[in-house]
């Protein structure tokens, strides 16, 4: 499995530059995505720092640096870790595994976005992610997932010219509904759209948000 997430890491360095050039404002296109991250901010307000997880260029974090809230990234990707930095100063950023965040304290972060990151985790790995998040969230936090719907995986060997090694993997409602709660999360909120036409992948997405248990 350490070979796995080393090829999504080299794949992510190979076309670091050019994915940033791609999304670091996807968001202004994205009306519904910042509605969403609204209500991020709204039901984690006042529990502190939010996460953006699998930050990418950091283009989420930047949305909610904008609304006001403190905010750090991280990301398995050094290079988009390093140019999240350049795009975004004003903002901390990390590289870190979701599926080994030690370098996060529990009960650290007041919520956190996973914004089509946690597709490139394997499905007899999700659990654990999820579990991981779960413990860096404070009581009362909240999680907000973002991914595509769907069975299938998608493979790409090449991306805007450059040699990759990467695996998009699609999770049916139901099928993330239940690793979220398994881990300890209580569902808010489950939203299924289409995709914005000439902007986005045409691949239908999900969104939920959960909230963590108060112990």
């Amino acid at each position: 499995m350490e070979k796995f997430f080393k090829n999504v890491q080299d794949s992510y360095n190979s076309v670091a530059e050019d994915y940033a050039k791609k999304f670091i404002d996807e968001l202004d296109e994205k009306p519904f995505d910042r509605k969403m991250l609204e209500l991020l901010c709204d039901k984690t307000e006042g529990l502190g720092m939010l996460c953006d997880l699998g930050c990418g260029p950091g283009n989420v974090a930047r949305y909610l640096h904008k609304l006001g809230r403190q905010v750090c990234g991280l990301d398995l990707s050094n290079d988009l870790v390093e140019l999240a930095k350049k795009l975004n100063p004003e903002i901390k950023f990390y590289k870190a595994n979701m599926l080994d965040m030690n370098i996060i304290a529990d009960s650290y972060f007041g919520g956190a976005a996973a914004f089509y990151s946690l597709i490139h985790i394997p499905k007899n790995l999700i659990a654990a992610a999820l579990k991981e998040i779960y413990r860096t969230i404070k009581d009362n936090g909240a999680l907000l997932i973002a991914f595509h719907t769907g069975n299938e995986i998608r493979h790409f060997d090449e991306w805007w010219g450059k040699k990759v090694n990467l695996d998009f993997i699609f999770y049916q409602t139901d099928e993330m509904k239940k690793y979220i709660v398994e881990a300890g999360f209580m569902i808010d909120y489950v939203i299924e759209r289409e995709p914005v036409k000439e902007v986005e992948v045409e691949t239908k997405r999900s969104y939920i948000l959960a909230r963590k248990n108060k112990a």
